[in-house]
């Protein structure tokens, strides 16, 4: 009786057909005592905040949140086959997602050298004298590189808000060994780059702003 209705519905529904073809593995993974693998969540790992000395300027700072390439707006891991060939761990997946952490770094980064009063992510609702603006281009494993690496690729520009105007910017790219393999190895040499990225990139922004200020105390140039 079911071998019937089986054969009369894959020969009459195209539908019917679809859901047994969707529905097989599931049916020979449970049917074999498989299950479903767990799903690992990982996020970057931050230094401890620095203590906080008297800022050196009255300015306030926005930070924009930050935009990604496309293929870095899903939360898996994303590893590089070959350099024009990539891929994802299925079950391996960052939280929150790549370009939202390193918004948050940068914060966090900014608000420790002390050149700006305030250093705030939008929407703030409060004026600001400059608008940090950041487009993350890689943030991935290059399984292809002898002994494996990882790659972060920033792209940084600082807005005056009275004209619009960009007055600082910076595109920098940062590769490390992956030390240990697996893909606790491969998150910690993420957390390593994106840090050295931006321990080597927003200095520059900072002497860029207290030296304009110095020359132009209270009028942001």
């Amino acid at each position: 009786m079911i071998e019937k209705l089986l054969s009369n519905g894959w020969r009459r529904n195209p539908h019917f057909r679809t859901a047994i073809a969707l529905c097989l593995p599931a049916l020979f993974l449970f049917g074999c005592g498989g299950k479903i693998p767990t799903t690992h969540y990982y996020t970057l790992r931050f230094p401890p905040p620095a203590p906080r000395a008297d800022p050196k300027t009255t300015l306030v700072l926005e930070i924009e949140p930050f935009k990604a390439a496309m293929n870095l707006r899903d939360d898996r891991i994303i590893y590089y086959e070959s350099p024009t060939e990539f891929s994802f761990y299925e079950y391996h997946r960052w939280s929150p997602d790549p370009a939202t952490m390193l918004t948050e770094l940068t914060r966090r980064r900014l608000h420790e050298l002390d050149v700006f009063a305030h250093v705030r992510l939008v929407p703030s609702h409060e004026p600001s004298d400059y608008t940090l603006k950041g487009h993350v281009l890689n943030f991935d494993e290059l399984d292809y590189e002898p002994g494996g690496k990882v790659r972060v690729t920033l792209d940084l520009r600082l807005v005056r808000a009275s004209d619009k105007k960009t007055v600082w910017s910076d595109r920098r790219e940062v590769t490390h060994s992956i030390d240990p393999s697996g893909v606790d190895g491969v998150v910690n040499a993420l957390s390593a780059a994106s840090d050295q990225l931006l321990s080597e990139a927003l200095p520059a922004l900072a002497a860029e702003v207290e030296r304009n200020f110095k020359e132009n105390p209270g009028k942001p140039q």
